[in-house]
């Protein structure tokens, strides 16, 4: 082989291994990617895998509050969320709702996150006041908006009191009992 051929050689296999380098060094190994569905299966047992949530942070759901929407706040440690969110799925995808947007609110709350606060400020007509004259959210809450305005709103079990559990409180009467009303929240939602 001539120098030149060799020179052109040596230089195309010097820019592979600078591309694999690259390419080995922006590649994340440690982690695959999870869909919504099942990652919110993961945290929620008691929800299939075929569940309509989608993963929203305080901005998006702050956003979407001007918009129309349909927003499940809870989080996974609270157990009424895990059964009120199977509730929740059954209704959503017998009424054809393809889309529920997903805020878990602790880590905000616990850290007094600013995009947190706007959102209580937003609904702070529907929130509980303490006697502290303060308001939160409390898991499990439902809001559904349209066109910009709270149409419906619920946060019925995330009072309840004394040493109810979810696995006692949801029994089949309460829960079709729920499974209606979230049924025509949705109805007038669609109209």
């Amino acid at each position: 082989m001539n120098k030149k051929v060799k020179l052109i050689l040596q230089g195309l296999l010097f820019i592979l291994i600078i591309a694999g380098f690259i390419y080995i060094g922006t590649k994340d190994f440690g982690t695959e990617e999870v869909v919504d569905n099942e990652r919110f299966d993961q945290e929620y047992a008691n929800v299939s895998k075929d569940n309509v949530f989608k993963y929203a942070n305080a901005v998006e759901v702050y956003a979407a509050l001007k918009e129309d929407a349909i927003i499940f706040m809870g989080y996974p440690e609270n157990t009424w969320s895990g059964y009120y969110a199977n509730i929740l799925n059954e209704a959503a995808k017998d009424c054809g709702i393809t889309e529920i947007l997903y805020y878990d609110f602790y880590e905000d709350r616990e850290n007094r996150n600013g995009t947190y606060q706007s959102i209580v400020l937003s609904l702070s007509n529907y929130l509980v006041t303490l006697d502290d004259g303060t308001k939160e959210l409390y898991a499990p809450t439902l809001v559904i908006v349209k066109d910009g305005k709270v149409i419906a709103f619920d946060n019925e079990t995330a009072f309840i009191k004394g040493n109810v559990t979810p696995e006692y409180y949801w029994n089949d009467y309460q829960a079709g009992i729920k499974y209606n009303n979230f049924k025509t929240m949705f109805q007038g939602y669609l109209e």
